[in-house]
């Protein structure tokens, strides 16, 4: 008598077509069962294969009726992800609708509300979203430091590949990191990393020219010496002569200001001409008159700037210098406090901080980080983001401070360095940030330096603000905001709950028609409700008023900062907010009048004599 050996297949059949018999009322009470197999199966080495053989009678076997993956129209690809991370039955259950649609990408199931190019797109944009999960390399190192979760989640997203890879992966990569550099941010982790795996994606399929090419060469060849690397890019710079070092900074210049993004070989460069030949530092940072002017007047000071702020780790603020350059700003106040950052003693607060963050010891490294990161937040004050914290009021803060009131900004971090503590006075009580619980951040890998250190502390103070103006009556940022930004904001406040004339009053102060001089005071603070795609309230958010003028095409905007990293999103009611091609500046979002007004709920204005 032999042995019978149930595999996992037999398993995964056996439930699958107990699904199937099935009648709809009772679908719910198998559905269960498939979802563990179909978990197991994962696990397996030819398990992918064996589901997807399955994969395209899952909707008429009732795999997903009544679950969350039911209608794929309603599936978004952001969202595989962390559903593949979920890990159990949910991973299966998500895997299992990804192997669906790619039976309809590949023709093997004909769906009647989604075609074989929709499906192929839909992969396509999920693949793109995850390439570093995607070329996850089978090594030591992964197998020690990634979750088992990543590790299915890539095999998952391998065997789609195999099956359905799209030279249009690099179009939707494009779009991607396009969207994001656009905005100039001071942090670019996820840019480069994307670049970084389109790279990598490109080797391993034989693709000899991508969308993304200019962005790859800003970081890996932006100028042609540094695409010649054959020897020393050093020993190249040494052996140039005056012309060649000068293309050489403006190929390396323009670089930067197409992409906003810093390579190797910039940090290389500036070292060497700050040392060898300072008045060539005009050709790499000076961009238009003004810089031009600022580095003509200040040529010693700025080369002592860079001699403290940047290190390949700091290469970012070489962008951010750039930028900072073209600010009219250079007042001998604005230097002495720069000057002083450069020397002013850290508290041990500080250094601990930073130490437990960066991993770094060197006393004159975390200066490098300190410096180089308000030369950041001065150069970029729209490029600072919040990452995924819940910080979008003290980020607008650092925003406001960096555009309006610079100084305000170096004295307040400053004093920070120095003592470990931010005092900001309320209707008279000062209020400092050491008295007060410290605000721990869920992000700390997406926000720069100088956030990293002061919105902790800055968001303390704001709490304790914000439980001092409760119970008024009226939305406690009529009095907050005027204090926490310590001064410019506009004394008079509308809110839509309590001001029945609240859009009259918005198109009175803000609509060049009514106030042709509005530009003249903003930046200011405004407050708006976001909503899903489906008008579901999501929360507020702080934003900033930027300026209100016609767009290329005649059409009165609203252009404003927003604290999120990414501020190309649909805010609800299909109002998809822009960030380029309708007048922008960097860093800039914009909506026109009437849609800013759909999501505004609170603003400031100016008191009336």
């Amino acid at each position: 008598m032999g042995l019978f050996l149930f595999t996992s297949e037999d398993s995964f059949q056996r439930a699958f077509y107990q699904l199937w018999k099935t009648s709809a009322l009772t679908k719910s009470l198998f559905q269960h069962a498939v979802f563990e197999e179909a978990a197991a199966l994962l696990k397996e080495p030819y398990g992918l294969d064996t589901i997807y053989k399955y994969a395209h009678l899952f909707d008429e076997a009732g795999v997903f009726a009544g679950k969350p993956w039911e209608n794929v129209r309603k599936l978004n690809p952001p969202l595989v992800r962390g559903t593949l991370h979920a890990g159990g039955f949910i991973a299966a259950a998500e895997a299992m609708s990804n192997l669906r649609i790619l039976s309809i990408a590949r023709g093997d199931y004909e769906h009647p509300e989604m075609s074989a190019k929709e499906a192929s797109e839909f992969l396509t944009k999920v693949m793109a979203l995850n390439l570093d999960l995607l070329l996850m390399k089978e090594t030591e190192e992964n197998r020690v430091t990634q979750l088992y979760k990543d590790k299915q989640a890539s095999e998952i997203l391998g065997f789609i590949s195999d099956h359905c890879f799209s030279s249009h992966v690099f179009q939707t990569l494009y779009q991607e990191v396009d969207n994001l550099a656009v905005q100039r941010p001071i942090v670019t982790n996820k840019i480069l990393k994307l670049i970084a795996n389109s790279r990598r994606l490109a080797n391993c399929q034989k693709v000899t020219d991508s969308s993304l090419m200019n962005y790859e060469n800003a970081v890996y060849s932006p100028s042609n010496l540094a695409s010649d690397a054959r020897e020393s890019y050093e020993n190249k710079l040494r052996a140039s002569n005056d012309l060649l070092l000068i293309k050489e900074a403006e190929q390396l210049r323009e670089s930067m200001k197409d992409t906003g993004l810093v390579s190797p070989f910039h940090v290389l460069f500036l070292k060497f001409i700050n040392k060898e030949k300072p008045d060539l530092l005009q050709s790499l940072l000076a961009v238009d008159n003004t810089a031009r002017e600022n580095l003509r007047s200040n040529l010693p000071f700025v080369s002592s700037l860079i001699t403290s702020a940047v290190t390949m780790n700091t290469r970012r603020s070489i962008y951010g210098l750039m930028c900072l350059l073209q600010r009219n700003v250079f007042t001998s106040e604005m230097i002495s406090e720069l000057e002083k950052l450069v020397k002013v003693p850290i508290h041990d607060r500080i250094k601990n901080r930073l130490i437990n963050v960066y991993k770094i010891l060197d006393l004159s490294a975390l200066r490098s980080l300190i410096v180089s990161g308000m030369i950041s937040v001065l150069g970029q004050p729209l490029g600072i983001g919040q990452g995924f914290n819940p910080t979008c009021q003290s980020t607008r803060a650092l925003s406001y401070w960096s555009q309006k009131n610079p100084v305000t900004l170096l004295k307040l971090f400053n004093d920070f360095v120095e003592h470990g503590k931010i005092t900001i006075p309320f209707e008279g009580r000062p209020i400092s940030s050491d008295a007060l619980p410290q605000v721990s951040l869920d992000d700390e890998d997406n926000i720069d330096t100088v956030s990293l250190l002061l919105i902790p502390h800055l968001d303390s103070i704001y709490f304790e603000m914000l439980n001092a103006a409760n119970g008024r009556g009226q939305d406690p940022h009529k009095w907050i905001n005027p204090s926490f930004h310590i001064n410019g904001v506009w004394s008079e406040f509308s809110d839509i709950y309590s001001d029945s004339d609240f859009k009259v009053r918005f198109y009175r102060y803000y609509h060049p028609s009514e106030n042709p001089n509005v530009n003249e005071g903003l930046p200011q603070p405004a407050g708006i409700t976001i909503y899903n795609q489906s008008g579901q309230v999501l929360g507020a958010h702080a934003v900033l008023i930027q300026r209100v003028c016609h767009d290329p095409k005649g059409c009165i905007r609203v252009y404003f900062y927003n604290p999120n990293n990414d501020s190309l999103q649909v805010w609800g009611n299909s109002i998809r907010t822009s960030v380029t091609g309708n007048g922008e500046r960097d860093g800039e979002s914009s909506l026109p009048f009437d849609d800013f007004l759909y999501f505004l709920y609170a603003f400031h204005f100016p008191k009336q004599e």
